[in-house]
């Protein structure tokens, strides 16, 4: 049972920050909390058939949400809380399927449990929006942005005790394992990508997976290799950064040139935007892929172009339309590759 006088205690150990969350009223703080253990089933009730569908049925017949402990700590079947914010509730939750079915190694893949939570846990927050969330994962790959700036970035192999830095620990674990799931989804596909993750948690249930099983698992399912990936992303710490170099007309037809201005190799969207309202994709698959997504949109007309070797730092690509009619050009419209300078993604044109 919640004791609003317990309560009135905690909140008075609250910082001047926290408390003006609740408008300096203990009262209202009070009646807050309170809200929010009285709707922690309906929130269950009404997010279980999502993850469901995304993660496979949950393998017991009975989940707890417990008041207790101080913050939010999940165990087999339950879950220890302090308060029962939506987000805390969420996670922890989740946690359900990476750490406890799956039965990921916390200390040696942080990355796979707390990362892979976390990007569920931001679908999450986009399938219960009512207005729709057009990019659930931007928080994460800022806060992966503020790390590689920082200088504090480590492997994700790094083991979860030997990290330098505690800042450098929690965002590679949460927001770039989050970056890396979404970014895989721009790789392969974002409806390949979820496949990945259904048949990932069902073939590995209770069999204590580790990087390789996960990638083998994803080749499988999208017929891509991406060994590449794991080595630059998971393995190193190096970034990506791709550019628009120049533009012109040659034999009737607009040819453009990217630049890799970074040192991780990736598949290569580019939007081009004309005058009259049309649009066309230009896919440049990574050679070391040896493979190519399907169209994500079918309404944009799409051209697979010839795939980037990794080795050239640059690339030219062609379609035939004429450049006077063009508007915009955009690398990576969705904002789903992590690439570090996005100021030389996209170009305006006025004449």
């Amino acid at each position: 049972k919640i004791s609003p006088e317990k309560l009135k205690l905690l909140f008075a150990t609250f910082s001047a920050a926290d408390k003006s969350t609740y408008r300096n009223s203990a009262e209202l703080f009070i009646r807050v909390y309170q809200r929010e253990w009285e709707t922690v089933l309906e929130r269950a009730a009404t997010v279980l058939p999502y993850l469901e569908k995304k993660l496979g049925k949950y393998p017991y017949q009975q989940y707890s949400f417990i008041q207790g402990g101080d913050g939010g700590m999940e165990y087999a079947m339950a879950t220890l809380l302090k308060g029962a914010g939506e987000e805390v509730i969420y996670h922890e939750w989740i946690h359900s399927w990476f750490q406890m079915a799956v039965g990921t190694n916390e200390s040696l893949y942080a990355w796979m449990d707390e990362g892979f939570t976390n990007f569920m846990e931001e679908n999450v927050f986009a399938f219960l929006s009512k207005d729709g969330i057009e990019f659930p994962h931007e928080d994460s790959y800022q806060t992966y942005f503020q790390l590689v700036k920082s200088g504090l970035e480590e492997p994700l192999t790094t083991h979860a005790d030997q990290f330098e830095s505690r800042l450098g620990y929690v965002i590679s674990a949460y927001n770039k394992g989050s970056v890396l799931m979404e970014q895989l989804g721009y790789i392969t596909g974002a409806e390949t990508r979820d496949r990945i993750m259904l048949e990932y948690v069902r073939r590995w249930k209770f069999k204590h997976p580790d990087v390789v099983d996960f990638f083998r698992v994803a080749e499988d399912v999208s017929g891509i290799q991406l060994d590449w990936y794991r080595e630059y992303f998971v393995n190193g710490t190096k970034t990506i950064d791709y550019g628009i170099d120049s533009l012109w007309q040659e034999n009737n037809k607009l040819t453009v040139r990217l630049k890799n201005n970074g040192k991780v190799p990736m598949p290569v969207d580019v939007m081009l935007t004309f005058k009259d309202g049309s649009k066309e994709m230009a896919y440049i698959p990574q050679y070391l892929m040896f493979g190519s997504k399907p169209s994500e949109d079918k309404s944009i007309k799409r051209t697979v172009c010839a795939p980037w070797r990794w080795t050239h730092p640059y690339y030219v690509f062609s379609i035939n339309r004429n450049l006077v009619d063009l508007k915009s050009i955009e690398i990576d419209p969705s904002r789903r590759m992590a690439d570090i300078e996005r100021k030389n993604n996209r170009l305006e044109l006025n004449w």
